[in-house]
């Protein structure tokens, strides 16, 4: 009888230790994981490499399925990159989504292939309009000289003086007012503006076409989930752009980098 009872707790301690190292488990897991089931903490380097985040955290619903797909995924991203433009923060949710099998990764790489549904809001700070957009998009021209945005809760101002030479050289001082708006719920343009020329009106026809060689000012289309944006909010240092549903963390496996006490690695 004893020897039945010691076999009995023998079990169950076994089975107690099994439950505590499931890959699934939020002790290990939410440390990063490093088991090679761990498919996780190879979704987490996926992103790292996608978006080169200063800090990101990562909550998996559950873990990838051998077709690769995940209920939900949330990220919570600080100075992340789309598109060569630094974004100051990024939280998005995906809901419904398939990757490429996780037996394709080591060889193949991850490629999300299908998401239901997608939300997010982003936080544009104004010293990043200015060190990151302008250069993206006036960077190599020697022509444009002082560029500067400000933001303020009507809009944006942006002036710049543009160096043209003739027969002699001209120093144009160029200012545009305007507004955001949001295209095909990713993209965001110039909206609303008007541009003065060394202090004076120009036509609307000469603006439209310089204004067009510049749009679209941020594509987050290049983002690898496809959200859908909805609207734009101004303050004095920042603007925010946002979808109809503002993503929230949910209970589930954490991973972070970046972050005190994380242990996945970049």
């Amino acid at each position: 009888m004893r020897k039945g009872r010691k076999g009995l707790w023998g079990i169950s301690a076994v089975l107690m230790l099994c439950l505590i190292l499931l890959p699934g488990a939020e002790g290990i897991c939410s440390a990063g994981g490093e088991g090679a089931e761990d498919r996780g903490a190879e979704l987490l380097q996926y992103f790292l490499r996608e978006l080169a985040p200063e800090k990101i955290t990562m909550i998996l619903a559950d873990q990838p399925d051998d077709e690769g797909c995940v209920r939900e995924i949330y990220l919570d991203l600080k100075g992340c990159v789309i598109g060569g433009v630094r974004i100051d923060t990024l939280r998005m949710d995906a809901v419904g989504v398939r990757f490429n099998p996780p037996g394709e990764w080591r060889g193949k790489g991850i490629e999300p292939l299908e998401v239901l549904n997608a939300h997010a809001v982003a936080r544009l700070t104004e010293y990043d309009l200015n060190e990151n957009l302008l250069q993206k998009q006036f960077g190599d021209d020697d022509s444009w000289r002082n560029l500067q945005v400000d933001i303020h809760p009507g809009g944006i101002y942006a002036r710049g003086n543009y160096i043209a030479q003739f027969i002699f050289r001209l120093d144009i001082l160029i200012e545009i007012f305007s507004k955001f708006k949001i295209v095909d719920m990713q993209q965001v343009w110039l909206d609303d503006y008007s541009v003065r020329v060394n202090r004076m009106d120009i036509p609307k026809f000469i603006t439209d076409k310089a204004v067009a060689e510049i749009q679209p000012l941020l594509d987050l289309g290049k983002f690898v989930f496809p959200l859908k944006l909805h609207s734009i909010e101004y303050d004095e240092e920042a603007i925010t752009i946002s979808s109809r549903v503002i993503p929230e963390p949910f209970p589930g496996v954490v991973y972070s980098w970046g972050v005190p006490g994380d242990q996945a690695k970049k």
